[in-house]
């Protein structure tokens, strides 16, 4: 168990300054920035320890932390919060989120006595993703599994509609030949791996990004003046869904089954 504060540097790239914070402070904030503050209590405390995990194996790797979500954690000041929560919701949300981090401090999840890499999403839909099929190494506490309570997610099902100009644009082509449009193959958790436009063929992944929508978990509807896009979830899939976790705490689980559920063959243990 820990048994003195850990003071980390944290380089805010906003401000592009160095903080210097500590540990389970600097948790609070990335809690408070990373799951909805109004989320079920033993959900925030399994986003406290998946967050703590996160970090402190980067930090055994010698990473620097950032408050950059596109690479990190995001993270965010007690200034930011109370602006964008308002004084009330303030003291509220932040009692919440403190108690969670607190009432799980110095837990952390390992594998075989290492630190997982716990990385985690909004959404899964119904499936999580294995981290081989999303980022090619394939980790025994990364793999597939039901999300069974996540239906009343917001980001469970989204369309977006392009039309051809637009679409072809994004992904870089010319053509106006949207009925071959075709998904190759797709993953056991249903998501895309390859899909071929004309002659050409995409990943899933380059396909979300390019055409930033929220999911590998995609169908196609095509016309002759546009294509719409019907996505299941939203982010890379892998590890814990936080509406997931929502809504196991919903329904009695409590954060040590959470994490079990959505890191298998993993521990928790002190740090």
């Amino acid at each position: 168990m820990i048994s003195q504060p850990i003071e980390i540097e944290v380089y805010d790239n906003i401000n592009d300054q160095i903080l210097l914070l500590e540990l389970e402070e600097y948790l609070k904030g990335v809690v408070a920035a990373e799951m909805p503050a109004f989320f079920e209590f033993e959900a925030l405390k399994a986003q406290a320890v998946a967050a703590r995990t996160y970090a402190l194996r980067n930090l055994e790797q010698g990473q620097q932390l950032t408050t950059d979500s596109t690479i990190d954690q995001a993270w965010s000041s007690k200034t930011e919060l109370l602006d964008r929560w308002g004084i009330l919701n303030y003291l509220f949300y932040w009692s919440r989120i403190s108690a969670a981090v607190e009432e799980t401090a110095g837990v952390v999840i390992d594998y075989q006595g290492e630190l997982i890499n716990a990385v985690y999403h909004s959404t899964s839909g119904d499936y999580t993703a294995t981290a081989a099929e999303v980022w090619g190494n394939d980790l025994p506490y990364l793999k597939s599994v039901a999300s069974r309570y996540e239906r009343e997610s917001p980001y469970y099902q989204d369309q977006q509609t392009f039309s051809v100009e637009e679409f072809n644009r994004k992904l870089g082509i010319n053509s106006n030949l949207l009925q071959e449009i075709k998904i190759v193959e797709r993953s056991l958790s249903e998501r895309v791996l390859k899909v071929r436009v004309g002659n050409q063929v995409f990943s899933g992944r380059e396909l979300r990004q390019k055409l930033g929508i929220r999911s590998t978990n995609f169908l196609f509807d095509t016309t002759e003046e546009q294509i719409r896009i019907v996505t299941s979830g939203y982010g890379h899939g892998v590890g814990m869904s936080q509406y997931g976790a929502h809504g196991m705490a919903e329904n009695g689980y409590n954060y040590k089954e959470i994490l079990k559920h959505y890191y298998p063959r993993t521990e928790l243990n002190y740090y």
